[in-house]
């Protein structure tokens, strides 16, 4: 279970060894700290030392968030795994692992873009052939970007970092481009961008600022599943060391953005659940209203906790982050192959 606390005055603490949610003095919710899987704090919440001790003590993080959906702190119980998993992984950098799982990452977000766009493209064919022409146009664009992808040899990720990233970044722009026509007009997206040049991050426009929170609550998801599988997220292949963010957690994020946040905000806007005007704009930055943080981040959680097919088996989408994750320390540990997850809607 996630449990989202949003809310001027709210209190989490221990009740009868339960997780107790109190406002105003009441108790307005208790629940199981072994069934708590995360909690997401948002606003002035108070969190007593005693509930976060024994959610840690159950594996639950608590994920603190502002309302623009950036992720102010993290608390989780300490790195577990062998010193052998971090080791190979540190090493991994400097030899053609890294240059392996990087192409895997991108190709993944490759193949996710082009099922979306295919799948967007069907959904038109009879309504709208023009628009539908053009995303497929742009899937085979796409295509021939995974194509480049694969062709790419060298030692160590340094070595094709800039080419991976260059290509990468083409693809995408295809793909946000082909994705400007089926967003309606009033929503003033024009691409993946935001106020500072060549950075989406200070969205410029509501569908930006929506995208932007999804994918920071998509990022500690893959956070804490790397830290399960005993990987250190902040030491990256294709995303470059940088002091505090998290590279590896960003590298493997690739691999389940279309899934868990594009086709969420794709059904908000495509059935006017968020409509233009719920983007305030404050000092030239858009940021979502409470109505529609609220809504978008309901829609989120519930994707990563939806089923789909995986290996034979119907798995939540959180679970099989954590397996990719695991895939990634058996590769590196030289147990088993990695390849990135894509599926074809």
């Amino acid at each position: 279970m996630r449990l989202v606390i949003d809310g001027f005055g709210k209190f989490i603490g221990i009740e009868d060894g339960m997780i107790a949610v109190r406002e105003k003095g009441k108790t307005i919710r208790k629940i199981r700290p072994e069934d708590v899987k995360q909690i997401i704090v948002i606003g002035k919440v108070s969190v007593s030392s005693e509930a976060i001790k024994n959610l840690l003590k159950h594996r639950s993080d608590i994920v603190f968030l502002d309302r623009k959906g950036e992720v102010l702190g993290r608390l989780s119980h300490p790195l577990i795994g062998t010193a052998k998993t971090r080791r190979e992984q540190y090493y991994a950098y400097n030899d053609e692992r890294s240059v392996h799982l990087s192409k895997e990452f991108v190709k993944a977000k490759m193949r996710n873009q082009m099922a979306l766009l295919m799948n967007l493209a069907k959904t038109r064919k009879d309504s709208n052939p023009d628009v539908a022409k053009l995303l497929l146009e742009a899937r085979r664009e796409i295509e021939y970007c995974l194509r480049e992808i694969d062709r790419i040899k060298a030692e160590k990720i340094d070595d094709v970092r800039e080419k991976i990233l260059g290509i990468e970044g083409n693809a995408s722009k295809v793909y946000w481009d082909a994705l400007s026509e089926v967003i309606p007009e009033e929503y003033g997206f024009d691409g993946r961008r935001g106020v500072e040049t060549g950075s989406p991050r200070y969205a410029k426009d509501i569908v930006n600022a929506i995208l932007n929170y999804g994918y920071s609550i998509l990022l500690t998801e893959c956070t804490k599943a790397l830290e399960l599988a005993g990987l250190d997220p902040y030491a990256g292949f294709l995303h470059v060391d940088i002091s505090g963010r998290s590279s590896l957690a960003i590298d493997f994020m690739e691999n389940f953005r279309q899934q868990i946040v594009d086709r969420v905000v794709l059904r908000l806007i495509s059935y006017r659940q968020v409509k233009p005007e719920d983007g305030e704009i404050k000092n030239f930055v858009c940021n979502l209203n409470d109505r529609a943080r609220k809504l978008l981040l309901g829609q989120i959680l519930e994707r990563l906790d939806s089923k789909t097919q995986y290996g034979g088996r119907n798995l939540t989408y959180s679970s099989i982050i954590l397996l990719q994750a695991r895939k990634i320390v058996s590769y590196l540990r030289n147990e088993g192959k990695y390849e990135g997850f894509f599926q074809r809607w």
